[in-house]
């Protein structure tokens, strides 16, 4: 007869994940093998972009941005693909592009909604005298900000006499504010490098104030357009908020200590910030 003793396994629940947990959880799905790979080239990018700066070399600087634009547009649609399938995702990538350059081509001719700025020839091609990276880069950032903006308010108007086009009106209004954040870093930083130019130069490191008006204005119509187009519950907020925090860091970084523009790394340090955090926090207290 044998003397060792049944087991006894104790009656314990194992406990819930934690809210970072299911935050790491979200993102180890969202981030497949290829988008890690283009955000670890995308990171690379960027590291040596101060690099080449410092070289001098304005070919290889605006090559070396023009790629990293590309490549971010590349891990964003990778992020969008699983959820929104491919066709829907390449339609509103090209709807996206295509609003940005009317805005943009509107915007240089007739100085609405942005103010009087032209584009110098430093990045080609150019259609109708706007270099393509431009809508491009649209296209890079909005879906990011879109996450930003929907995190935030995703607890917002929940109530059951909320109107649903308030809510996708509310959310898209903070989407576009989260998008114009990152003009904090972009705008001073094209304007040094030569990009593009301000007839008048404004209040905000030689930008006008009304830029943001008109970014806020036309991103916040896009998204909310778009909100019509794709339920917000089907984006991968985690991943793209990934990439939002990623641009705010770089961002803040590269303009305070390698391209001589502390004042706006400041600002959008702040600016962008208070999304970011703003998400995250709405995230993590957001059951699964």
């Amino acid at each position: 007869m044998s003397s060792r003793r049944p087991a006894i396994r104790a009656n314990v629940a194992e406990s819930p994940p934690s809210d970072l947990g299911r935050i790491l959880g979200e993102l180890r799905s969202q981030l497949n093998v290829g988008s890690r790979v283009l955000l670890s080239i995308w990171l690379l990018l960027m590291i040596l972009i101060p690099h080449i700066l410092r070289l001098g070399d304005q070919d290889t600087l605006f090559l070396a941005l023009s790629l990293s634009i590309m490549v971010q547009v590349c891990l964003v649609l990778i992020l969008l693909i699983p959820t929104l399938k491919g066709q829907e995702t390449l339609r509103i990538g090209l709807l996206v592009i295509a609003l940005a350059w009317l805005a943009e081509f509107v915007g240089h001719n007739t100085g609405f909604p942005f103010g009087r700025y032209t584009y110098t020839d430093a990045l080609w091609p150019q259609i109708g005298a706007v270099p393509v990276q431009i809508p491009v880069a649209w296209l890079m950032m909005l879906p990011p900000a879109w996450a930003a903006g929907t995190a935030i308010c995703s607890k917002m108007y929940s109530g059951a006499n909320s109107p649903l086009w308030r809510n996708r009106a509310v959310s898209s209004l903070t989407s576009g504010l989260a998008f114009t954040a990152w003009d904090l870093f972009l705008d001073p930083q094209m304007v040094a490098w030569g990009i593009w130019q301000w007839e008048l130069p404004g209040a905000y490191f030689g930008v006008p104030l009304v830029n943001f008006v008109g970014w806020t204005t036309i991103a916040s119509l896009v998204l909310f357009g778009l909100s019509y187009a794709i339920d917000v519950k089907n984006l991968p907020v985690d991943g793209l908020l990934v990439v939002y925090t990623v641009v705010w860091l770089l961002n803040s970084v590269g303009l305070g200590l390698y391209f001589d523009l502390p004042g706006a790394a400041a600002a959008g340090f702040v600016g962008m910030g208070i999304f970011v955090a703003g998400a995250w926090r709405q995230r993590l207290a957001t059951p699964r």
